[in-house]
């Protein structure tokens, strides 16, 4: 068995996000998405939470907690905090691997 660490997101845009051209925000977005597959995480899922403007929640996953934390530090250092009222909250799931064949396959 495996151990799978996720980082889950629990985000809402700040009052900054909403003068930014759409441009821009698919910029921040894309940038976001490029740092944590960057720093091999992967993207589970994603939602926009309807009951509250402007949040949501992501999930992402990596194999380890250093990825997890390194990430969070990145998203920090660029300044994603300046447009997100972010909550990181991590996880762990396991991992069920099937066993290798004996070869006689």
């Amino acid at each position: 068995m495996d151990k799978r660490i996720a980082l889950i997101i629990i985000g809402r845009y700040k009052d900054e996000w909403q003068p930014l051209s759409v441009e821009q925000k698919r910029d921040f977005t894309t940038r976001v998405g490029r740092t944590l597959s960057g720093l091999e995480l992967t993207p589970i899922t994603g939602y926009r939470l309807t009951a509250t403007p402007g949040a949501f929640i992501e999930i992402w996953e990596a194999n380890d907690a250093r990825a997890i934390e390194r990430a969070i530090k990145n998203l920090e250092a660029w300044g994603y905090t300046r447009y997100v009222d972010a909550r990181w909250m991590i996880g762990e799931r396991t991992v069920h691997v099937p066993p290798r064949g004996n070869g006689s396959e």
